[in-house]
């Protein structure tokens, strides 16, 4: 997971002092990259085997509340982390390193240290990073940014809420700039050696080590340091590349997490993947529970990537297999947490968010321009839910988000002012955000001098001058500022918010298709390497990609699905029998059942019938 560090690193890259050239913006951001930048951590403790426990038979049982609940707090303790070395020594480590592989599709290149710190020693480096000139200057600045939109109270710093997070609740952390995994020995690792979790729940060990693993395999193709790195000058560039990448790990452990169980689907299976779409709409009491005093906004900008980025890696996926997610990689990069959000509307459609040039009168009406950044789709609402943690889809509105842009001002009092635009894709969207601007405006900015204002599909808004007065003349200034963007039309525009009987969707370079009655009743589209198929939900449906190949009818009952990448074969036939075969690594496995396991069931372990156990072999001890 990235850490907290990480996150405030990045807004720190887009918050930095900038300059102005010949009209235009820059941030002078430093050439060389923090040490604390990318710093993953693990948050892992015995409690977590119940979420594990759940997540599995959830699956099992088809119960999508169960599942969604699980799978949540499982992100929330796993994410993207590491764990100590496995009881099964280098032999075990392999066979992690060797599962991730087959499920991700690519090969891991090279070897990941391993090392061990106590806590203490884990402290003591991170005060001595922390200590570090740049890193002062960045805490400095991060704090400026986040005092100024109320989402840190001005009386508290991070440095300490940082170390306090990462003493209470760090097992371990990933270094990718010396690529190696640190084991955090100490309380929670004692407490975990004592009640030997790592036997109890050798799913979670296998879920960890896969999603790092297929960190190290991306990193081997794609070089995500330097992706990272060239995306870290915006906040918001940098959540949905992390929400991208942290999304592709996410699938790949769960994936791992059901060949452990023997599960005959995956995450690109079709019920599988309608749940993981729900994902968005979860809010992050649980989370909270667990950071009790971390800022709310901190909490939801660590957790929603890996939900939100899960549900949009595995939307390519479902459709194309791990090909669309190498081509992701290699053509175009999510550059908008709007993308991650709203992956049709947006990224399949080849969007480009809008580009803001201030009014040369905005320097004029301050001393110099501190810093810019933009908040995206994702930050907006992150800023809008004050001390809640409501998901992102309970504002209706961001889905017409085109883009913006913040600036921060030094007065001539020496007061921090805040000009902040935004472009809608039309009026009516517009007046939505701003009235939940206002709301919250209002919450934080009590008897302080603020000011909104729309024009057409544009908002501006303003606050921290010293007076009424002061506004009003920034206000003008601002509103003066140019936008340039493609935005759609405004008939276009509704159309995509109206419940169509019929629909043509169609993105560029991706798919195109038929939807009848919202993809109920008929649901065909395709591209390039893949089509999808689907009468009445279910009634008839198939679906081949790469990775994947499946007919079925009758809601599943009669089906038959082959996975490469997971490599399983399932066939159902209704109420009578069903059979699978699923490829562990270094045994194939096989499980059937007949009249649903009432009559008969068996693995390669044990033969059932009429419930009544007539052979068992000797279990595999790999976990």
């Amino acid at each position: 997971m990235i850490n907290m560090i990480n996150m405030i690193n990045m807004i720190w890259r887009a918050s930095v002092p900038t300059s102005r050239r010949g009209g235009q913006w820059r941030a002078s951001v430093p050439t060389s990259r923090l040490p604390l930048c990318g710093r993953m951590v693990s948050i892992f403790t015995a409690e977590h085997q119940k979420s594990l426990r759940l997540c599995v038979s959830a699956l099992k049982k088809r119960s999508t509340l169960n599942f969604l609940s699980a799978l949540a707090a499982l992100i929330w303790g796993a994410g993207c982390a590491s764990l100590p070395p496995a009881d099964g020594g280098a032999t075990t480590i392999a066979h992690y390193q060797a599962q991730a592989v087959k499920m991700r599709g690519l090969e891991l290149q090279r070897e990941i240290s391993i090392e061990r710190e106590t806590r203490e020693q884990m402290r003591v480096s991170f005060v001595k990073e922390l200590e570090k000139d740049e890193n002062r200057e960045f805490l400095s600045q991060t704090e400026l940014l986040l005092h100024q939109f109320r989402l840190l109270p001005h009386e508290t710093s991070l440095a300490p809420l940082f170390l306090e997070l990462m003493n209470d609740q760090v097992a371990a952390y990933y270094d990718p700039e010396k690529k190696r995994l640190v084991a955090v020995d100490g309380p929670l690792m004692q407490a975990n050696k004592d009640s030997n979790v790592s036997r109890k729940i050798p799913g979670m060990e296998r879920f960890v080590y896969v999603h790092e693993f297929c960190h190290a395999i991306e990193d081997d193709h794609f070089d995500l340091e330097r992706l990272m790195r060239d995306a870290s000058n915006d906040l918001d560039s940098s959540m949905a590349l992390t929400a991208f990448t942290e999304g592709n790990a996410m699938l790949v452990g769960l994936d791992g997490l059901l060949d452990n169980y023997g599960v005959p689907m995956t995450s690109a299976s079709p019920f599988t993947a309608w749940a993981l779409g729900l994902l968005r709409r979860l809010d992050l009491e649980d989370a909270a529970k667990e950071l009790e005093g971390t800022p709310p906004f901190l909490i939801s900008a660590l957790v929603r990537p890996y939900l939100d980025g899960t549900v949009f890696c595995n939307r390519l996926r479902y459709d194309a297999g791990w090909g669309a997610i190498d081509c992701v990689y290699t053509q175009r990069l999510p550059a908008t947490t709007a993308e991650i959000l709203y992956p049709e509307r947006r990224y399949l459609a080849g969007f480009q968010a809008a580009t803001f040039e201030p009014d040369p009168g905005l320097l004029q009406e301050a001393t110099h321009g501190i810093s810019t950044n933009r908040l995206g789709a994702l930050g907006i609402a992150l800023w809008l839910n004050g001390d809640r943690l409501d998901a992102p889809a309970s504002y209706s509105f961001l889905r017409g988000w085109m883009g913006d842009r913040v600036y921060f001002l030094k007065g001539e009092r020496q007061e921090i002012q805040t000009v902040w635009l935004s472009l809608w894709e039309r009026p009516s969207i517009a007046r939505a955000f701003c009235r939940a601007a206002r709301r919250r405006l209002k919450e934080e900015f009590a008897g302080e001098p603020y000011a909104v204002q729309r024009d057409g599909a544009r908002v501006t808004i303003v606050w921290g001058c010293a007076d009424a007065a002061a506004c009003d003349r920034l206000m003008a200034c601002a509103r003066r500022s140019r936008v340039e963007a493609e935005r759609p039309g405004w008939l276009a525009s509704v159309m995509r918010d109206l419940p169509l009987p019929l629909r043509v969707p169609h993105y560029p370079g991706f798919s195109s298709g038929v939807e009848v009655l919202g993809g109920w009743a008929v649901d065909v589209h395709g591209g390039e390497g893949f089509f999808h198929g689907t009468l009445a939900g279910g009634l008839l449906r198939t679906e081949w990609n790469p990775d994947r190949h499946a007919v079925g009818a009758a809601w599943g009952l009669l089906s038959h699905t082959s996975d490469a990448c997971a490599d399983y074969t399932y066939w159902r036939l209704p109420l009578l029998a069903s059979w699978h075969r699923r490829g562990s690594g270094e045994t194939v496995r096989y499980r059937w059942r007949v009249l649903g396991g009432v009559l008969a069931d068996g693995d390669e372990r044990r033969v059932r019938l009429l419930f009544v156990p007539v052979w068992r072999g000797r279990r595999d001890s790999g976990g």
